[in-house]
């Protein structure tokens, strides 16, 4: 561990944990293999796109067309035994506790395949009139929402999904996504950690798998090894992203890909500029952050593991890569830029944006009427929003929310949340109009905020919190396990 690393890394945390104390939403947790987070964002997100995106194959628009359940999972390896991370930092913070591991075990090949229902879902407005579909051979919809409000659309019977694989529908576009963000996984693992269930061990996204969870959330930086980066090991680089994103897909969960657009935490107060970009003109910054997520999405479909999900940028309320919101053409030109590199990969996946603090004080609307009506607009699919704090139980998330299906027909996520607030962000997004709450991310969930897993020495285990989330997915009509790990 370097010196340097570790102090800019440790000063993260106490600043972090205040951060989300006063319901300030994003925070993060530690950063790297050999020392901890230095900042950065935490948030959960939800599930795929409503009417933004494009629908699936299985016939026009309807006005609520079902799609399917998951498909199901197979089972993976065993990791390695060590010890914990740390527990991280917020932005500009105080000292957090580092940690080291060991590497872990991979997980065996496997897949997602989820049915996508016969038409595409629109949120449950009135569809376009258009033919029958094939019978639930659809896609799923860039951003159907499911079944919700109004009759089924006229494109059929719903798909019951895959079995298994990685040939399944794409995008992954189940019900409802239930969400976590295990983007330390790595790091854990190569300071020794292991993880188990029942008494078993097992690799962390079987557990989850196991547990109902079927959609996983993964950051990664542009250069997390350069001076001032996350990871001096160059942790959560888009060659360890690919490593976790093989195994997320070989227990058949979707991927939503956070990028962070900084060499390092990107969050409400913290966006900087990458290293290699320092010094570019704005338009030559936006041709390198095209050719970033460009190549970046290229190394992951070579593997196999296409997202299913993008965000471009992380609680970027104000500003993203050192590049302030204030000066809108150079802003939005950024963050299209980087969208557009999406849509040329595969416009099926779904692109939706963070805002770090969905609540009135957090001038959520105007950030909203400003990405999706602007001049120009931000080709967002969706809105998702870091939910840690809430000024009145949960209202002011639900009428933020709102807001964005009401006015846009957007869908929308929590996209970064912790356990204590499971109960509440479920319900809010549960209850948004025309079904088009489509999700939760639960961020970090093996030592950040109420931990779903108890820590013994580099041991970690499920504990009751978990045994809240099969619950859930039971309640959600989601299969459970979500899958077989293979």
């Amino acid at each position: 561990m370097k010196t340097t690393r570790a102090s800019i890394l440790l000063c993260s945390l106490a600043s972090l944990l205040l951060a989300c104390a006063d319901g300030t939403g994003g925070a993060s947790g530690s950063g790297g293999s050999s020392t901890t987070g230095s900042g950065g964002t935490a948030s959960g997100t939800g599930g795929a796109t409503g009417t933004g995106g494009g629908i699936g194959s299985g016939g026009t628009t309807g006005t609520g067309g079902a799609l399917a359940t998951g498909g199901a999972i197979g089972s993976g390896g065993s990791i390695g035994s060590g010890g914990a991370i740390g527990t991280g930092g917020a932005k500009g913070g105080t000292t957090g506790s580092g940690g080291s591991a060991a590497t872990g075990g991979a997980t065996g090949s496997g897949g997602s395949a989820a049915g996508a229902g016969g038409t595409a879902a629109t949120g449950g407005s009135s569809g376009s009139g258009g033919t029958k579909g094939t019978g639930g051979a659809g896609t799923g919809g860039a951003a159907g929402a499911p079944a919700a409000g109004g009759t089924t659309g006229a494109g059929g019977t719903p798909a019951t999904g895959g079995a298994g694989g990685t040939a399944g529908p794409f995008p992954f576009n189940p019900p409802y996504m239930l969400g976590a963000d295990i983007s330390w996984t790595l790091e854990q693992e190569a300071r020794g950690s292991t993880y188990s269930d029942g008494g078993k061990v097992l690799p962390i996204e079987e557990i989850l798998a196991n547990n109902g969870f079927n959609y996983i959330r993964i950051r990664t930086f542009v250069n997390p090894s350069a001076p001032g980066g996350y990871s001096a090991a160059g942790f959560c680089d888009i060659a360890h992203t690919v490593t976790l994103a093989k195994r997320v897909k070989a227990c058949g969960m979707g991927i939503l890909l956070d990028f962070h657009m900084s060499d390092t935490w990107a969050s409400i107060g913290e966006q900087h500029v990458p290293s290699a970009w320092a010094g570019m003109s704005p338009s030559a910054m936006q041709t390198a952050a095209h050719d970033y997520v460009k190549s970046s999405l290229a190394q992951m479909v070579a593997a196999g593991v296409k997202p299913d999900m993008v965000q471009i940028g992380n609680e970027i309320n104000s500003a993203m890569s050192g590049v302030s919101i204030s000066n809108w053409a150079n802003f939005s030109g950024l963050v299209n830029a980087g969208i557009k590199a999406v849509r040329e990969t595969d416009p099926k996946i779904i692109v939706i944006a963070q805002h770090g603090r969905p609540r009135p004080d957090g001038n959520f609307e105007p950030w909203v009427d400003k990405f999706l009506a602007g001049s120009p607009p931000i080709d967002e699919d969706g809105i998702c929003g870091s939910t840690y704090g809430t000024t009145n139980n949960g209202a002011d998330w639900t009428m933020e929310f709102s807001y964005v299906i009401n006015k846009y027909n957007k869908p929308v996520w929590s996209c970064e949340y912790t356990d204590d607030h499971r109960a509440l962000i479920n319900g809010v997004m549960r209850a948004m109009p025309k079904g088009m709450g489509r999700g939760t991310f639960i961020w970090e969930p093996t030592q950040y905020g109420q931990p779903l897993f108890d820590t013994s020495g580099s041991k970690f285990v499920t504990n009751a919190r978990m045994a809240e989330y099969p619950k859930l997915a039971k309640s959600y009509g989601l299969p459970i396990p979500s899958g077989t790990c293979r």
